[in-house]
């Protein structure tokens, strides 16, 4: 079988029995990008605005000069950084608009169905410590996998070749029985460069936003057809 769409979806449904570890990004493929969307792109600039009692377009303009130099880094992703240029705590600041964290399709449905067949799965995700903490305490994602791990306890970003080469290490994962999901295409480019060939785009990272066009060899809208193949007798 396979699946395609028009934003470019074109996966071929997965034979489980050669895969036996997934990784999977956390915001965007498995909780609702919706949320970093408006909080990054939005509420941290009007706070900001406010305190220093000038317009967000103000803010924005400020700030995205910064923003496109650490782009790729782990000052991107980082709340203690972000603290420290906005003068207050962006970590606090969030829990402010907690409601808005919510999964994405199927995704849920898709960690129980990796843990009732038995295929290990693990959390790689940019995001910061404090905010994993977070969205954890509102989905209880954490619970679902074998392991979290965030780019900032391995000291690299995901698009860094240094990041997959410590992961390797720690997580003794094959890259030819592994499979990747992520919704980042400079990260999904660092993981194909690292030998992971199943590193797969998801389309549909931002429900409020239309699914977005990919051009990777792997793509999927969401985890409705893998959390069913899944599910289908024979497999393992």
């Amino acid at each position: 079988m396979k699946i395609e769409t028009d934003s470019g979806a074109n996966l071929e449904s997965v034979d489980w029995t050669q895969v036996d570890h997934v990784l999977l990004d956390m915001d965007g493929t498995l909780l609702d990008l919706a949320f970093d969307n408006d909080f990054w792109g939005h509420r941290i600039h009007e706070k900001y605005a406010a305190i220093h009692r000038i317009s967000v377009d103000q803010a924005v303009a400020q700030f995205e000069p910064l923003f496109q130099r650490v782009a790729g880094t782990l000052s991107w992703y980082s709340t203690d950084f972000w603290s420290q240029q906005y003068g207050y705590n962006i970590t606090d600041h969030s829990r402010d608009y907690a409601t808005g964290i919510r999964w994405l399709p199927f995704a849920k449905e898709f960690l129980h169905a990796l843990r009732h067949r038995g295929v290990r799965s693990t959390i790689v995700t940019n995001a910061h410590p404090d905010i994993v903490n977070l969205k954890n305490e509102v989905t209880g994602i954490t619970d679902l996998v074998d392991r979290t791990i965030s780019s900032h306890t391995v000291g690299y970003a995901k698009e860094s070749p240094k990041f997959w080469i410590a992961l390797r290490a720690d997580l003794k994962f094959s890259p030819k029985s592994t499979l990747f999901f992520d919704d980042s295409p400079s990260v999904l480019s660092a993981a194909v460069d690292f030998g992971i060939e199943r590193s797969i785009a998801i389309c549909h990272p931002d429900t409020t936003r239309p699914k977005r066009i990919h051009v990777s060899s792997w793509a999927i809208d969401n985890f409705e057809h893998l959390t069913a193949s899944l599910s289908s007798k024979g497999q393992r």
